[in-house]
């Protein structure tokens, strides 16, 4: 059950992240504005985020922490959407940092536009000296969907603004029906939004960059390896995109180009670093997927093009076949970097 009512329920999800948490909690406590509750959802941390957690639940009122088994951080959004009390929900992350009127300027923004939802720009920084990166924003002040809607993809493909899970505000009743998709492990922030924006019909753009976005933090959920990404859940999420676009009638121009060559690479992608003995079985999936959702399968570059053909004829074992010389080169190609450069 929620809590009294409140103006804005903020949603944290906690997970080892007790190096960063204080500081951001430090940062929601001294808000300028005061109306809302920091609903922590501790994620099953195994070092002293949990602890950190309740210290500030003691310290501020509006502060609660809900402790549960680790299930990753849309799961742990998910809690947090099923208790929150807000009029308005925003996320942060544990390991970001935002100025003392970051929840005044979002209020302030969707309370006096009367928009659907608010985005700001966050400024991208690194613990290791290098510049920060302040986050291009393509637009202004309240704006129509369907006035962005024809540069969809180049936008989101430029800035990342549209999938980005923080830096956001919208009315709790808009996520209705709508939770993150606890099967997905990279980029389930945008999948989520992909199914807010059909209701969405009015966008506040604020410039003005108040969100810091820690790059390369210890335990972040978007680091993760070539090897390790679920390509084929990716390929679930292109499509997804595109079935947005084509929904409101945009799928033409640079949003079909860009979001087809996603799909096509995605297809690609996922044979390319399927399990050696699963690679026939891969292309058996993919060339069903292809062929049922009409995804192109042309693509530049020997190996690039040789997959492709390979899952638009259904030829696993040959696939399995360029990818054992393929993995024989790489091999090669290290002993004589390795024989060159021992050291």
């Amino acid at each position: 059950m929620g809590t009294a009512m409140c103006e804005i329920s903020i949603i944290i999800p906690v997970y080892n992240k007790d190096k960063y948490l204080t500081n951001i909690l430090d940062d929601i406590h001294k808000q300028s504005f005061r109306d809302f509750e920091c609903i922590l959802i501790d994620d099953g941390s195994c070092d002293g985020s949990g602890k950190i957690c309740d210290l500030y639940v003691e310290k501020d009122t509006r502060f609660r922490v809900l402790h549960i088994p680790n299930g990753g951080v849309s799961h742990a959004r998910n809690v947090g959407l099923s208790v929150a009390a807000g009029r308005y929900i925003t996320f942060i992350d544990a390991d970001d940092h935002v100025k003392a009127d970051y929840l005044e300027q979002l209020y302030d923004d969707i309370t006096s536009s009367g928009a659907d939802l608010v985005i700001v720009g966050p400024v991208k920084f690194w613990q290791n000296g290098r510049p920060n990166e302040v986050t291009k924003m393509p637009y202004s002040g309240l704006t129509k969907l369907r006035k962005v809607m024809s540069e969809f993809a180049q936008v989101e493909k430029k800035t990342g603004i549209y999938g980005f899970c923080c830096g956001k505000m919208f009315p709790r009743e808009l996520a209705q029906g709508v939770r993150f998709s606890e099967w997905l492990r990279l980029a389930e922030d945008f999948e989520f939004y992909l199914r807010i924006y059909p209701k969405v019909k009015t966008i506040y753009f604020d410039d003005q960059c108040k969100y810091y976005y820690l790059q390369e933090a210890e335990n972040s959920s978007t680091i993760v390896q070539d090897d390790k990404i679920d390509y084929f859940s990716q390929l679930k999420l292109n499509l997804l995109y595109r079935s947005f676009l084509r929904q409101e009638n945009y799928y033409d121009g640079q949003n079909r180009e860009i979001v087809e060559q996603r799909l096509t690479n995605y297809a690609y992608f996922t044979v390319l670093h399927a399990k050696r003995t699963a690679v026939a079985e891969t292309v058996q999936t993919i060339y069903e997927v292809v062929l049922q959702e009409k995804i192109s399968t042309s693509g530049k570059g020997i190996l690039k093009r040789c997959l492709l053909y390979c899952i638009r004829k259904n030829r696993g074992n040959t696939a399995k076949n360029v990818l054992a010389f393929y993995d024989f080169l790489r091999r090669i190609k290290r002993m004589c970097r390795s024989v060159i450069s021992p050291f």
